[in-house]
């Protein structure tokens, strides 16, 4: 098994998170127009309004007041767009930015460049803010072992596309488009009665590959882990198999490995450490040569980069 091929083909879904990409686009247009609209009410933006006068235009840029690595340029620009104004990107997604360099140029009606500012680069700051601490955290363990995020996000598919303009792989992108067996199903199908509820899972998950993307499957024990592998190996899946490694420590992770490696059955499932990895303990997880790092802290943890619309 070429284990980095399968990855990619796995937690590798970008090319899908492009306004070119009728879902996304889709998904944009709901999230953030609607929230957009949403935030005007029905009163409109009352103290661009009550202050600004006639529809005079004006023109503006949007800096970056501290370096890091651009992102939302593409969704930021559809949404001025979308209100009536010229856009100019003079940075792309995933570019590395210093301070004070102008990320996107406008031009257009002074209140359409108030009332869709504090939304477009809320935008940028937190996406460039993810994409920032992403491409920090890959290279503090010299780009060993590829990173991803976990479901803890707040903007979903902005969320993950961040991480990934930052150098990191998106995961799963959502409940619909991945098999992934957690706790909870196992004990709820240990509770219905099933004495062996990985093999039930796994067996039920089978039948749907056709659905899925990948099949993964979390555990917390090397039995559960070894457990696992071998009904990967029985099922003999078409689709990309994964087991999380979940909440153990790099040494419970070692000694899986060696374990799996031992049986015969590490070449037939990709392992994902995950739980509690942050900046400060990464570099032990990456020494275990898992397959990928899933991080929950790319996305709940990550500090908005510090970005501005100046009106000229």
């Amino acid at each position: 098994m070429n284990r980095r091929k399968v990855l990619l083909k796995a937690f590798s879904r970008e090319k899908l998170l492009t306004l070119h990409s009728p879902f996304y686009r889709s998904w944009v247009e709901r999230f953030i127009i609607d929230e957009t609209k949403a935030d005007l009410g029905t009163k409109g933006d009352i103290t661009t309004n009550a202050i600004l006068n006639g529809k005079k235009h004006a023109r503006a840029q949007v800096v970056g007041r501290e370096p890091g690595i651009a992102a939302g340029i593409e969704e930021a620009s559809h949404l001025y767009r979308k209100n009536g104004l010229q856009v100019k990107q003079i940075k792309k997604d995933g570019q590395r930015i210093k301070k004070g360099d102008i990320l996107l140029e406008l031009q257009g009606e002074k209140k359409a460049l108030f009332r869709i500012e504090r939304s477009a680069v809320d935008i940028l700051q937190r996406m460039s803010g993810i994409a920032t601490l992403t491409a920090q955290v890959f290279r503090s363990i010299n780009y060993k072992v590829p990173i991803a995020p976990t479901r803890k996000t707040q903007w979903r598919y902005l969320d993950k596309k961040a991480v990934s303009l930052g150098g990191g792989l998106t995961h799963r992108l959502a409940l619909w488009e991945a098999i992934l067996i957690k706790d909870n199903h196992l004990k709820m199908l240990k509770s219905e009665g099933e004495k062996d509820p990985i093999r039930t899972a796994m067996q039920r998950a089978h039948a749907y590959k056709k659905k899925s993307t990948f099949i993964e499957i979390e555990v917390t024990t090397l039995r559960q882990a070894c457990r696992a592998a071998a009904m990967f190996k029985e099922m003999n899946s078409s689709v990309p198999s994964l087991i999380m490694l979940d909440n153990m420590t790099p040494a419970q992770i070692n000694k899986t490995i060696k374990e799996l490696k031992k049986n015969k059955l590490y070449d037939y499932a990709l392992l994902e450490a995950s739980g509690g990895i942050n900046p400060k303990n990464i570099k032990k997880y990456a020494r275990t040569k898992v397959d990928v790092i899933s991080m929950g802290y790319l996305t709940h943890s990550a500090h908005a980069l510090d970005i501005k619309q100046y009106i000229l």
